[in-house]
């Protein structure tokens, strides 16, 4: 795509965002998260998407509340996860509000972050140097990729980045997908689950494309899938779609292998169908036998009833 077009497309999105979402919220302590069996658990994460954090005060104190909220649970969290689109713009300003509440929080000990198409579409180079950056403090991971992956109490991630500026949808290079193949054999060898993240989702999922027509991952779309529907319980992490909470939150892509997608509401602004809050996210408790994804609205500290807030997923 010429830089002209780029710019057209990008400018006509810009005109049709909301300019402000100022409501700052006050987190409950009254709804405290408690896990189903807190003996039991595994592994632990907090997962939210889609921030596109402003430079606006709000913005950063209602990311902060995630925080505040887990801090006022007595379970503990092994891992944080955003599922790109950090910013809204991509500007410094921007990066520097989101990771200082990463920064100064304390009570989760492994960040992991990757860019979606608003940190990529503007500033490609320099936010990548910045994800690499951060992404080497939090895990001490010094590959310098943009992609990785990283071992947590005896369970793999892997996190995929669109590696050139996009508009909307992600660039995965073969080697991108050669690594991915590699970890995630590694990762599922012994029959353990492995949660791979992205912020494109896949086409044909989520409700794609009639909710949106060009939302998924893309050019290597069909690669990347193959790949993954490879090997067994695999759960795939994305935001993007801003879907809410409802009945295309979670799909199966292989019911034989126990691979699964879910798609993470976003976070700043109100989303699009079903439980539509913004500041919601799921975290997830990862068992012997099973994994369980339960919405949470971290933005304010409660539990929101409905269909497919929780989400239960038996290990293969």
């Amino acid at each position: 795509m010429g830089l002209k077009l780029f710019v057209m497309k990008y400018a006509k999105q810009i005109q049709a965002m909301s300019p402000k979402y100022d409501v700052i919220y006050e987190v409950k302590k009254d709804d405290p998260i408690v896990f189903e069996d807190s003996d039991n658990v595994k592994l632990s994460m907090a997962i939210i998407a889609d921030t596109h954090l402003p430079n606006r005060e709000s913005a950063e104190v209602n990311l902060k509340n995630t925080f505040i909220d887990i801090e006022n649970s007595k379970e503990k969290f092994d891992a944080f996860l955003i599922a790109g689109d950090i910013a809204d713009y991509g500007t410094d300003n921007e990066y520097k509000r989101f990771f200082r509440v990463l920064d100064n929080q304390t009570v989760i000990p492994n960040m992991f972050v990757t860019m979606g198409n608003h940190d990529a579409r503007l500033f490609y180079k320099k936010n990548k140097k910045i994800m690499v950056k951060k992404t080497a403090e939090y895990l001490k991971d010094n590959t310098g990729k943009i992609y990785y992956s990283y071992d947590l109490k005896g369970y793999t991630f892997v996190v995929l980045c669109t590696e050139k500026r996009v508009l909307e949808k992600a660039y995965i290079s073969k080697e991108q997908i050669d690594f991915l193949d590699r970890e995630l054999a590694r990762g599922t060898k012994d029959g353990k689950p492995v949660f791979v993240m992205c912020h494109q989702p896949f086409a044909f999922t989520h409700g794609l494309p009639e909710v949106w027509k060009t939302g998924d991952m893309g050019e290597q779309n069909d690669d990347v899938r193959a790949v993954m529907e490879k090997y067994s319980n695999v759960f795939f992490i994305n935001g993007h779609l801003h879907g809410g909470i409802y009945k295309k939150v979670a799909e199966t892509l292989s019911e034989e292998k126990g691979v699964h997608s879910i798609s993470i509401p976003g976070y700043r602004k109100p989303n699009n169908f079903g439980i539509q809050d913004c500041g919601v996210g799921y975290y997830c408790e990862v068992y012997d036998d099973r994994v369980v994804f339960t919405a949470r609205k971290f933005i304010s500290g409660e539990y929101i009833k409905g269909d497919y807030t929780r989400l239960e997923y038996k290990i293969k």
